[in-house]
């Protein structure tokens, strides 16, 4: 079910009830109209053109509410037509303008109230072009009930100032005695001024609202298109790595193989021993390679999974990923002596380090050799691993872009980083980089010690 269709009910709802107060209004304001006319007869028999300007005021107020609410139902019925048939604004403004005119013309006759239909057209317009301006293409009753109640409210001075009686407006019992009265008191220049102080403010004001609500809306369409635009983004660097982790998949399947040519090799060995002592060797190291093999696969398709392994059993393991053969290359490790084994997901933290050695490989370096360092040493409670090189390095500019999908300074696929930074996230590790443009880059890993008393280790 669409949105228009699901509020339907409620702007049926809202025409019904707003439909309502504007028949019953006139018993509801039948003693204010009263008032009004002791005012009128007050100030012509004391000569107060108080009184007067507190009775044209006072019209002014009871003419604008059945307007308003005549102009607001009939925004709700057209609402609800336009729920179930789509029309254009232009068709929505011209049978609005015709709902307005045969519902107040009907209201009058019926209820034998006053119109000033002349006037009430002139808001109604006035108030359509506010609305447009506005840029509310949905059926929203904010704008229109604070711009309605202005334009309404300042076009009725129309009706009691002197100097439009010749343009048909005012042309109901009230406004025609206080029109009158003013001549008798000679002071229709003040009722003149009076008006256009109202007018002149209310018609600036209800543009002003008109304009505050246009920026509203186009700040919130601007919010919407950038919402939309992140949304895309996520869901690209999302396909990003999923392309990221194919490539890691195919790394894992060279791996693979290793485990795999043992076990083919040792079955053919297996189907010609004779040799009891033998047979069950060979079966312990095919076991072995099983179990391996199995902790590969678990450890790369399970996030969570983790495994002991020694630190120097996983630079081992790092070393056989990034054979280095270049010459101008020149790729040192230092280990300290009695570091803790690690509690990780070896496989993705072995390949999240050989991404960052392989960053340190491909940096444009500023001397003919190219020296990189990797460090493992123990502080406090975490293991930490440093790969420096003597790289071009990275401008201080572009540090905070790095850990962005798609960002790279080398002509890469910008998949490496990222790909580490979540890897060393997920085993409760820290990752920073420092560098120095001209100097080098050095990536600082710290992943958390674990004591193997409060984790069984997997047998």
């Amino acid at each position: 079910m669409s949105i228009k269709t699901a509020q339907s009910p409620k702007y049926m709802r809202c025409f019904l009830i707003l439909l309502a107060l504007a028949v019953i209004l006139p018993e509801l304001t039948e003693t204010y109209f009263f008032d009004i006319i002791v005012q009128i007869r007050q100030s012509i028999h004391s000569g107060d053109s108080g009184f007067l300007i507190l009775a044209a005021m006072a019209s002014c107020i009871l003419y604008t509410i059945p307007n308003l609410l005549f102009y607001l139902s009939f925004e709700c019925l057209l609402a609800y037509v336009n729920s179930r048939i789509a029309f254009s604004l232009k068709v929505h403004n011209l049978i609005l303008g015709f709902c307005f005119v045969l519902g107040k013309t009907a209201w009058s006759t019926l209820l034998h109230q006053p119109s000033e239909l002349v006037t009430s057209l002139v808001a109604l317009w006035i108030t359509l072009g506010l609305v447009y301006l506005t840029k509310h293409k949905a059926r929203i009753m904010m704008p229109r009930i604070f711009i309605g109640f202005q334009v309404f409210f300042f076009s009725q001075w129309l009706n009691v100032m002197p100097i439009f009686a010749g343009l048909r407006t005012g042309t109901s019992d009230i406004p025609i005695s206080i029109k009158i009265a003013s001549d008798y008191l000679q002071n229709t220049y003040i009722l003149n001024s009076i008006g256009f102080a109202f007018i002149v403010p209310m018609f600036l004001s209800s543009f002003m609202t008109a304009m505050i609500f246009r920026m509203y809306m186009t700040n919130l369409s601007i919010a919407e298109e950038n919402y939309q635009r992140a949304i895309a983004l996520e869901t690209m660097q999302n396909k990003i790595m999923d392309n990221r982790i194919y490539q890691e998949i195919n790394a894992l399947a060279h791996d693979l193989k290793t485990p795999l040519a043992t076990i083919r090799g040792l079955s053919s060995l297996l189907a010609l021993a004779k040799d009891v002592d033998k047979i069950e060797t060979y079966g312990n190291r095919i076991d072995q390679a099983v179990v391996k093999m199995s902790e590969m696969i678990s450890s790369f398709l399970y996030g969570t999974s983790r495994q002991w392994i020694e630190v120097s059993a996983l630079i081992s393991y790092i070393r056989a990923q990034i054979p280095v053969e270049d010459e101008h290359i020149q790729f040192t490790t230092a280990i300290e002596d009695n570091i803790p084994a690690l509690y990780v997901n070896k496989i993705r933290v072995a390949r999240a380090l050989v991404n960052l050695i392989e960053n340190a490989i491909l940096a444009p370096c500023v001397t003919n050799e190219k020296v990189i360092k990797l460090n493992i040493f123990k502080a406090l409670e975490d293991v930490v691993i440093v790969i420096q090189d003597n790289g071009m390095g990275i401008a201080e500019v572009d540090l905070n872009k790095i850990w962005q999908i798609g960002y790279s300074t080398n002509n890469t696929t910008g998949l490496g980083l990222p790909f580490a930074k979540q890897t060393i996230d997920e085993n409760e590790g820290t990752i920073q980089i420092e560098s120095q443009y001209g100097i080098g880059t050095q990536v600082i890993v710290k992943l958390p010690i674990i004591e193997k008393g409060e984790i069984t280790c997997p047998a």
